[in-house]
């Protein structure tokens, strides 16, 4: 089991060098002849100024209280109510 786990990270050691190791030119295609297209934005600088979505509710919101109490020889009787706000 060791030794299976050890040649596991030996090998994606190896072609983590081994993608260091070819030129930048090599790993993306020359594309002359396709137009550009609009990339995402992948910067992290630049995602910081995404605007997420935010979830507006409208009516009441609405949720399961539980209840414990005690009931006939000390045991335990669960009651769940709704409380909406």
């Amino acid at each position: 089991m060791k030794t299976t786990a050890f040649a596991a990270a030996a090998a994606a050691l190896f072609l983590g060098l081994g993608a260091l190791s070819a030129p930048a030119s090599a790993a993306t295609p020359a594309r002359a002849s396709q137009p550009l297209v609009a990339a995402p934005m992948t910067d992290v600088s630049a995602q910081r100024y995404v605007e997420r979505r935010r979830v507006i509710r409208r009516g009441p919101h609405c949720t399961m209280r539980k209840v414990v109490t005690r009931g006939p020889h000390g045991h335990r009787v669960v009651r769940t109510t709704r409380v909406c706000r």
